[in-house]
């Protein structure tokens, strides 16, 4: 069986040097890259990119709206039986083609500033849809700095684990050679044996671990679980935070002016009160004014092109007698009016100016009044809202900061002491003085001394960085 163990041992060994040098010839992921990466890929802050640009063309919308407008339009007709003839407004029982193009154009001359203020609440919103995408993009950093330091963590704790073994199987093996020497009873294995057992299965679930972990953060980043990744580990992390020294009033302060949310969400109020104002504007006349220029062509329509003259015979009688009178006639040759002088002799246009006065519509403009003002009155409260949350999230983030720190410093006191008494022990032991079970015990309390500390370590860490998130500072293991 501890041959088993110790070649287990060897192979974990084998596979963590392995891991080290293919770390070398991999892309290695610091904490910056993860955060980078994550900003490119999460769906939420593509989504809320995407509402930065309806929030411009909205705005671009509302900016055209000042314009005039432009439209032309153009028809080709076919007409059979008694119809007007478009060209001439006579009733012709003929069948014709007809063609025709406008030109129409309009413009609002006065609404109230409901054009200027949409133009407006289209300005706010934009810049509130930017806030909100930094606000995101401020969130999946803290989560992806807190998923790569549980993955250290766990890498800490697989790697604290076999070395522990290490020492495990190198003190066995040296117990085992005193008892072959008839030095130590044979008995004093069973415990050791016992260590071992529970060191093989502490390794098994630190790898467990450093898998999940690594999990979670590949979900973070959007990436196959089956892809291998290697984190940079810094050598040494320092913790600038003095949680004993910044106070609440710092935090929360840093933490007004530097979210991005808080930012969004005093636009939103702005965007409302601009939606009041959009609303009122319904109440009051509005003027317009409007412009067309349009053609017909017929290919029943002529022109004139010269006059035929004749003579006509009359039979009358002059004083009784039979007489014959000539007469002189002018008749019209008619002709197709070309296509292109149709379009140029058949041109008319217009202009009007039209005013129009809300009366009476069903309540819909007094009630969007009141939507607005509801609107204005939910966005106020959703910023106190917000400022209360974070006050309390700063209050807990200082508090669980000062806690972590004292449990940090309280763990490597408990560590440096038991890493004494181990010490001791170690000697006391080799000189026979206690017997292997206080032996092992005393490794045991120094074993779960280095896992608190490493515990310790990372959850002042980790707190002390969400203290940096709310006082602005960027995410960072430098």
């Amino acid at each position: 069986m501890i041959n088993k163990t110790i070649n287990r041992l060897l192979a974990i060994c084998f596979m963590v040097a392995l891991w080290s040098a293919t770390a070398i010839a991999q892309d290695i992921w610091n904490l910056e890259k993860c955060i980078n990466h994550a900003m490119q890929n999460n769906l939420d802050i593509q989504q809320g990119r995407l509402s930065i640009e309806q929030a411009n063309i909205s705005k671009k919308t509302a900016s055209h709206s000042r314009y005039p407008s432009l439209n032309g339009s153009t028809n080709l007709g076919l007409n059979f039986g008694r119809t007007v003839d478009p060209t001439n407004n006579e009733f012709i029982t003929q069948s014709f083609f007809s063609n025709g193009f406008s030109l129409s154009s309009g413009v609002t001359l006065y609404n109230s500033g409901r054009i200027s203020n949409t133009i407006k609440q289209s300005e706010v919103n934009q810049e509130s849809a930017s806030y909100s995408v930094k606000q995101s993009e401020r969130d999946i950093a803290l989560f992806v700095a807190n998923a790569y330091l549980s993955v250290l963590f766990a890498e800490e704790n697989l790697k604290n684990a076999v070395a522990q073994q290490k020492l495990n199987s190198e003190q066995y093996n040296q117990v085992e050679s005193l008892i072959n020497a008839g030095v130590r009873p044979s008995n004093e294995l069973l415990d050791l044996e016992a260590q071992m057992a529970r060191g093989e299965q502490s390794i098994i679930s630190q790898q467990n671990a450093v898998t999940i972990a690594f999990l979670n953060l590949k979900q973070l980043l959007l990436i196959e679980p089956g892809y291998e990744m290697i984190l940079d580990r810094p050598s040494n992390v320092e913790i600038i935070l003095d949680s004993d020294v910044i106070t609440f009033d710092e935090i929360y302060a840093s933490a007004l002016s530097s979210q991005p949310g808080i930012r969004a969400a005093e636009l939103d109020v702005r965007s409302a009160e601009f939606g009041e104002k959009i609303a009122k504007a319904s109440l009051y006349p509005s003027i317009n004014a409007s412009g067309n220029i349009g053609t017909q062509y017929s290919n029943q329509s002529r022109k004139i092109d010269g006059f035929n003259v004749g003579t006509n015979d009359s039979q009358v009688l002059i004083d009784g007698a039979p007489s014959v009178i000539t007469s002189q006639s002018v008749s019209p040759r008619l002709v197709e009016n070309p296509y292109v002088n149709q379009l140029d002799e058949n041109i008319s246009y217009g202009f009007g100016l039209g005013v129009s006065v809300p009366i009476y519509n069903n309540y819909r403009v007094k009630s969007g009044m009141e939507q607005a003002r509801l609107n204005t009155m939910s966005s106020t409260l959703n910023v106190e809202r917000q400022k209360n949350t974070l006050k309390t999230n700063v209050q807990q983030a200082l508090a669980d900061a000062r806690a972590a720190s004292k449990s940090y410093q309280a763990a490597k006191k408990s560590r440096d002491a038991q890493s004494a008494a181990y010490t001791n022990a170690t000697k006391q032991y080799d000189l026979g003085s206690i017997n292997s079970f206080d032996y092992v015990n005393s490794r045991s309390l120094l074993d779960n001394a280095e896992i608190s500390l490493i515990i310790a370590k990372y959850d002042y860490l980790f707190k002390a960085k969400v203290v940096d998130f709310y006082m602005g500072r960027p995410i960072s293991l430098k």
